[in-house]
């Protein structure tokens, strides 16, 4: 692989992980969507809305849930390629390794994606709060499968 070429990625396993992460991450963005879709249709925040999502007001149109899904496919790709690239340096105790891969990726995200977003962009503390809990759940559940699979 690129960045570890000593380690051997089992594509086969990684596909059908990332399938099965793509699956639980979008059940979990749905429900975090309905309980916070007080944020998504309040006037003030329409136009930090990206066209795609919101190109009027309304629901976003159907391109908007293929390239999500393809952008979380390619996000869950990522996530297990990384997974394999680590797993080797975590406790060997199941829930040990669950707990200290999604601890990582958990600071990681908080570092670079959320604090940057809370610092730069106009978004309710509540909206940011909610996807970060809903991006760990998807983390830790996708752990779980990770560890069962890509052992």
């Amino acid at each position: 692989m690129l960045f570890f070429p000593k380690v051997k990625i089992r594509w086969g396993k990684v596909i059908l992980v990332s399938i099965i992460l793509l699956v639980i991450q979008m059940i979990i963005m749905n429900v975090e969507a309905f309980f916070d879709m007080k944020y998504y249709i309040m006037p003030q925040y329409f136009p930090v809305w990206s066209k795609l999502m919101m190109p009027n007001a309304g629901p976003p149109p159907a391109e908007f849930f293929i390239m999500s899904s393809l952008f979380s496919l390619l996000s869950a790709l990522v996530l297990a390629c990384v997974y394999e690239c680590f797993k080797a340096s975590l406790d060997k105790n199941f829930w040990s390794r669950v707990l200290g891969f999604t601890k990582l990726m958990a600071l990681l995200t908080l570092v670079f994606a959320y604090l940057p977003m809370y610092l730069m962009i106009n978004l309710p503390l509540g909206l940011i709060v909610s996807w970060f809990v809903s991006g760990v759940l998807v983390i830790f559940l996708g752990t779980i499968v990770f560890v069962k699979i890509l052992k």
